[in-house]
């Protein structure tokens, strides 16, 4: 877990290919449900016919010991629901065709907790009569809903962001042979305390210290209610994004005022006191030897509910055996507390999760023999006129429509690569914006070794570098290998140079346009930056190690015209 070797890249690329192969082109379609658990007995002593609702996207799948094997449970924040994880910001990263839990593979589990969504909550009627749920009493109604009503036994991977990442510290304990490997995001592990119970109190205390609360029992929402929101714009607040945001005076108060409406208007006063207070018991430090599966936190450095000065998150983590706490520097890609929702900047690490647990022992790390043998008539073989390539990442999947009449050596030579598996797990290490986005060094030092000095003559330059068209890289004449780049931008500027387009990216474009940019030339850099010496000798192993936010392609196949 401390480290993706390349036996465990090879896990990667077989794990996370099947996707590809198995996905359909359909969009999502979450089916929607809700269950009543009978007799639900709460931590209080209440007892509730407690409805649980939930979305659900893909099908189960049971394994030859007849368990569900592709079961995937993703859980909310405090005052969110399970529909969150629906949008285009997390779904359209993760959910998709080829993407890295793609619906068509697996069965996606998105409940709404007590207190929250559709699930049973204090505003449908009892109010401040509701039983005073805690998250123990939460990851017991989940787990009943999974076992009772969707017969689900087994859970590949548990995940959730915030609250979703404190309970799933808790399903690790409290079910510890459930799941296959445990991921929360923006959580610690410990007793709510210190600053953070404080900010929660305040929230609380704004609701109940407002006469117009009345015990709960409002006919309107109390104004305490807005007075809570600004204690809980801070709490989620990105210093850095609010001040990109609102640089003047005028602009962060209009964008405060919108803020604090948005929240006011989407929550009920009593359910936001009982989602806050849930917390009070919380505490997994001394039950986290307890936690059998590998697991993988994932916290950011601008998170103002989960400061990494305390030190917490990996200290608490080191008494888990295997387990990793990883903390995201700060960057314009992060988003304080709700980087929690940003899998364009941590799916790497849940790539490197999935392969480092999946069930099949992983095969040794070594690449296949054609890759080492440049002299293999592989290396000779003539590529149709047209023909497609398409590359699945860790960010989604692209295709490539090639042209061999506007470059026949360099498309040659691409459907070789492409066709012998080179791409496989190959990190996409430049990527500049408005620029370019370049890969081709191999995760494996011995095979960039043989096909460095494996060069191509050149073609001549038929047609531009414009946006979309994809090219090898080289350093002057003749000089062509492996590397490729996608033009970010409109580069005419690289015609005249000799860089000759063979071929344009049809589909997921998109997906390229996501690919992580901000290590820009440090990871490499270009061919003549002369910074591609530890990449070349390290390998995979490199650049995980020192750049473990890149992007890179998990698996690419060619496609026919």
């Amino acid at each position: 877990m401390h480290r993706l070797l390349a036996t465990t890249l090879i896990a990667v690329i077989t794990c996370l290919a099947t996707a590809a192969q198995t996905a359909d082109s359909s969009g999502l379609a979450p089916t929607s449900g809700s269950s009543v658990l009978e007799g639900f007995t709460f931590d209080d002593g209440s007892v509730l016919d407690l409805r649980q609702h939930y979305y659900t996207l893909g099908t189960p799948r049971r394994g030859a010991d007849g368990r569900v094997e592709n079961a995937v449970l993703i859980m909310h924040g405090t005052t969110g629901s399970g529909d969150g994880f629906l949008r285009d910001n997390f779904a359209g990263v993760l959910f998709g065709k080829g993407q890295l839990l793609d619906a068509d593979r697996y069965y996606l589990i998105l409940p709404d907790a007590i207190g929250h969504g559709h699930s049973s909550k204090p505003s449908d009627g009892l109010r401040a009569g509701f039983p005073k749920y805690t998250y123990d009493d939460m990851v017991r109604a989940q787990y009943r809903l999974l076992t009772e009503h969707l017969d689900v036994d087994h859970l590949r991977l548990v995940t959730g962001t915030s609250m979703g990442g404190m309970m799933s510290w808790v399903w690790g304990y409290t079910y510890p042979d459930f799941m296959d490997a445990l991921m929360p995001l923006a959580s610690l592990p410990v007793e709510i305390a210190g600053r953070n119970r404080m900010t929660r109190k305040m929230i609380i205390d704004a609701v109940l210290d407002d006469p117009a609360w009345n015990g709960g029992d409002y006919t309107e929402q109390p104004p305490g209610l807005k007075e809570a929101m600004y204690g809980l714009l801070f709490m989620v607040s990105s210093p850095l994004q609010y001040q990109l945001q609102a640089p003047t005076r005028e602009s962060a108060e209009a964008m405060m005022d919108s803020l604090v409406e948005r929240y006011r208007s989407a929550l009920d006063a009593n359910d936001l006191v009982y989602a806050f207070d849930a917390s009070r018991f919380y505490n997994p430090a001394p039950h986290l030897a307890s936690i059998r599966a590998p697991l993988l936190a994932i916290n950011s450095a601008d998170d103002q509910v989960n400061p990494p000065e305390l030190g917490i998150l990996e200290r608490e983590t080191a008494r888990i055996p295997g387990a990793r706490a990883v903390v995201l520097p700060i960057t314009e890609m992060t988003r304080g507390h709700s980087t929690h929702s940003q899998p364009t900047v941590w799916g790497p690490y849940l790539a490197q999760l999935l392969a480092a647990t999946r069930p099949e022992p992983a095969s040794e790390g070594s690449p296949p023999g054609v890759l080492l043998d440049t002299a293999d008539p592989a290396w000779t073989q003539r590529a149709p006129e047209r023909f497609k390539a398409r590359f699945l990442t860790t960010e989604g999947a692209f295709t490539v429509a090639v042209h061999r009449d506007w470059a026949p050596r360099g498309a040659d030579r691409f459907y070789q690569l492409v066709q012998q598996g080179f791409y496989d797990g190959v990190h996409i290490n430049r990527v500049m914006p408005g620029y370019i986005a370049q890969f081709g060094l191999s995760p494996f030092p011995a095979v960039t070794a043989a096909w460095k000095g494996n060069t191509l003559l050149d073609d001549p330059a038929q047609v531009s570098n414009s946006p979309g068209r994809v090219a090898f890289a080289m350093t002057g004449p003749d000089t062509r290998s492996t590397q490729v780049y996608i033009n970010l931008g409109d580069n005419t500027q690289l015609d005249t140079e000799g860089f000759a387009p063979f071929g344009e990216v049809v589909e997921g474009m998109e997906v390229v346009e996501r690919l992580y940019p901000l290590y820009g030339n440090e990871a490499g850099g270009g061919m003549r930056h002369g910074r591609q010496g530890p990449i070349e000798q390290g390998g995979a192993d490199y650049v995980f190690t020192h750049y473990p936010l890149l992007d890179f392609i998990v698996a690419a196949e060619v496609l026919g015209d």
